[in-house]
């Protein structure tokens, strides 16, 4: 029974991927790592690799569903996940990762002394590499600096 479980998702996961692959194949660039089209790209190859080998080498292992507690956690998560997506350009990455870091941290039973100074502290180490070392822009939003 695993096996049929198994396919029918990879089948999906197949399909999902051959979409994407068409939209970013859809993409105005040149295929170049620097330019949006790469990587996209390159993701949904993956996927399709990905999937095609989940067809034919299936798990044997039996799954088991999570618990109603996990469930209603990784509604909590995504929920977290999606308003930061959506405030991320109006607040600012400085802040919204902190508190999705927090947010993680608690909901993944961390002691609470420690989720305010981690998560301020690897929010600040994050923006410094990506923003300040590598020129990734990331949005600064309400601290304009």
């Amino acid at each position: 029974m695993k096996v049929i479980s198994d396919r029918k998702y990879a089948i999906v996961m197949l399909l999902f991927s051959i979409g994407y692959c068409c939209m970013a194949l859809s993409l105005d660039t040149d295929f170049n790592p620097e330019n949006e089209k790469f990587y996209p790209l390159a993701l949904s190859i993956g996927m399709i690799g990905m999937s095609i080998l989940l067809i034919i080498f299936p798990s044997d292992k039996k799954a088991t569903w999570p618990s109603w507690q996990q469930i209603k956690q990784i509604i909590f998560l995504v929920l977290v996940i999606l308003v930061y997506s959506l405030a991320l350009g109006h607040v600012g990455f400085l802040i919204l990762a902190s508190i999705l870091m927090g947010a993680c941290m608690w909901l993944f039973g961390a002691k609470p002394k420690w989720i305010a100074p981690t998560s301020i502290t690897v929010s600040i180490f994050f923006y410094v590499v990506f923003d300040r070392i590598l020129g990734l822009n990331l949005p600064a939003g309400i601290l304009e600096f």
